[in-house]
C-alpha cells in the first residue's frame, strides 16, 4: 500500500469536498477508503502528520546520557553546532560497547531524530578535472577459469577521470610489485601518465592515515616519483572522492563479466580479452564532458598526458643506504658492491622481481641479482676509476693479488715444476 504524502491528503481533500467519491479517490491513490478517512480525520483533528508513535517509549529510554556523552567525546554536530555530525552506526556501536545497550539500531536512530532532528543534507561538489591531469585506480577481486580451473583474479581498474577511458589489467596478486606493475601497464594503454593518480588508503599506497594527511608508502612514492605523477589518497570513508574509479568497478563487474566468465587458455589471453572489451565498449559510451564517444575524447586526453616512463621493470622494495667504505650497502641480508665514488653517501636500493638495483644522482649506478644463495655480491669494476676530491679509489691490486684473483700461481712455483 502506497504512503500518502501531505500534498497527496491536501488535494484529496479538496476533490471530495469537490464531489468526488472517496471511493474514487482512494481508488486513484492506490489506498483503501479507511486509510483515507483516517487522514482525514487526522486532519480535522488538527494531528496532521502524527501518528503517535513519536511519544511510544525506546530501548535507548534510559541511555539518554550516555548517548550524550559519546556525542561531545566525538564532537558531534549535533551538540556542538558545527562540524559533522556523527553517523548513526557510529553511536549504536559505541553504545553498546561501552555501555552495555543491547537495544536495536533502528532505536538508536529514532532516538536521534526524535532528540535532535534530522541533520542537515550536505550537497557534494561536482569536480571534472581538465584533461590529463587526473586517473583513478583500484583493486576489485573477479573470478575465471584457466585452461578449466576456478581462478582468483585481482583485477586493477584505471580510469582517465576526464575522458572516462577504462582499462583492466589483471593479476594472480595484489602485491606491492603487482602494483606499480599494474599502473605501468595501465600508463601504456592510456598511452601516457596523467599528473596525478587518485587511489583509496589501500597498503601498498598509504603506510598510514588518509586524505592529504597520508603518510604514502615509501616504495610507491618512489615509483610514483620515478614515473612522474603525484599520489592523491581519497579521505577516510569518502567514496565519492573516487566516484569514477567505483563507476568502473561496477562496469567491469557488469558490462565485463561474460568475458570473467569464460574459459581462458592463459592469464595473456585473458588480458587480451580485457583489453578488446575496453576498446569496444569506449565506441559504444559517450563522455558526458565533451558530449563525444568516450573513444573520442580519450584520444584528445592521451595527446596532453605526460610521456610513458623509461623504468625498464617495477619495483617493490625502495630504501635508502649509506654506502661504507668498503663499499657496499646492506639489502634484504646480503652486501652488495657499489661504485667507490658514492662511497659515504647515500644511495637508494630498489628490489625488482629479479634485481636489486641501486640508485643515485637521479641515475642507476649498480644492478645484482636479487634472492642469490651468496651473502656478498661484488662487482670489480666497481673499484676502478679515478679518484675525486672527496673519495679517493681503493688501492690497486699488486701483482700477487691480481695472480690470486686470476687462479694462477706465481713464478717461483712454476719454477720448481
Amino acid at each position: 500500500m502506497a504512503k500518502l504524502t501531505k500534498e497527496q491528503i491536501m488535494v484529496s481533500e479538496q476533490m471530495v469536498q469537490k464531489d468526488v467519491s472517496i471511493r474514487q479517490v482512494a481508488r486513484q491513490l492506490g489506498v483503501t477508503e479507511g486509510a483515507l478517512r483516517y487522514h482525514f480525520r487526522k486532519r480535522a483533528e488538527g494531528r496532521d502528520g502524527e501518528d503517535g508513535r513519536r511519544d511510544q517509549p525506546t530501548a535507548v529510554d534510559g541511555y539518554e546520557e550516555a548517548v550524550e556523552a559519546i556525542l561531545e567525546r566525538l564532537e558531534c554536530r549535533r551538540v556542538t553546532g558545527e562540524g559533522r555530525p556523527v553517523q548513526a552506526r557510529t553511536v549504536y556501536e559505541l553504545l553498546g560497547r561501552d555501555y552495555g545497550y543491547s537495544g536495536s539500531y533502528r532505536g538508536v536512530v529514532r532516538h536521534l531524530r526524535r532528540r535532535y532532528g534530522v541533520p542537515p543534507v550536505r550537497a557534494y561538489r561536482r569536480v571534472e578535472t581538465p584533461p590529463g591531469v587526473q586517473a583513478q585506480h583500484d583493486w576489485f577481486e573477479a573470478h575465471t577459469r584457466i585452461r578449466g580451473q576456478e581462478t582468483d583474479v585481482q583485477a586493477l581498474v584505471g580510469t582517465l577521470s576526464h575522458s572516462r577511458g577504462r582499462f583492466c589489467w589483471v593479476s594472480r596478486n595484489a602485491t606491492q610489485l603487482a602494483w606499480h606493475a599494474g599502473h605501468l601497464a595501465l600508463f601504456e594503454r592510456y598511452g601516457g601518465v596523467p599528473l596525478w593518480v587518485r587511489i583509496d588508503n589501500l597498503k601498498t599506497g598509504v603506510a598510514s592515515g588518509a586524505g592529504s594527511t597520508a603518510v604514502l608508502n615509501r616504495s610507491y612514492e618512489a615509483f610514483a616519483r620515478g614515473c612522474g605523477f603525484e599520489i592523491d589518497p581519497c579521505r577516510p570513508g569518502t567514496g565519492s572522492d573516487k566516484g569514477k574509479a567505483e563507476r568502473s568497478v561496477r562496469t567491469f563487474r557488469q558490462a565485463f563479466g561474460e568475458v570473467f566468465r569464460q574459459d581462458w587458455v592463459s592469464w595473456e589471453a585473458l588480458q587480451t580479452g580485457l583489453d578488446q572489451r575496453a576498446w569496444s565498449l569506449m565506441d559504444r559510451l559517450m563522455c558526458p564532458v565533451t558530449g563525444t564517444s568516450v573513444r573520442e575524447a580519450f584520444e584528445a586526453e592521451g595527446l596532453v598526458l605526460q610521456p610513458l616512463p623509461t623504468m625498464a621493470e617495477p619495483f617493490d622494495v625502495v630504501v635508502s643506504r649509506k654506502v661504507s667504505r668498503d663499499c657496499l650497502v646492506s639489502f634484504e641480508g646480503r652486501r652488495y658492491s657499489v661504485p667507490f665514488l658514492w662511497v659515504g653517501r647515500q644511495v637508494e636500493v630498489l628490489g625488482t622481481l629479479k634485481h636489486v638495483v641501486i640508485q643515485a644522482g637521479g641515475q642507476e649506478v649498480a644492478r645484482h641479482p636479487r634472492g642469490s644463495r651468496e651473502l656478498l655480491i661484488l662487482d670489480p669494476d666497481h673499484d676502478e676509476g679515478e679518484s675525486t676530491d672527496q673519495v679517493i679509489r681503493p688501492t690497486p691490486m699488486g701483482h700477487r693479488a691480481r695472480l690470486q684473483m686470476a687462479g694462477l700461481s706465481g713464478p717461483s712455483r712454476s719454477a720448481r715444476c
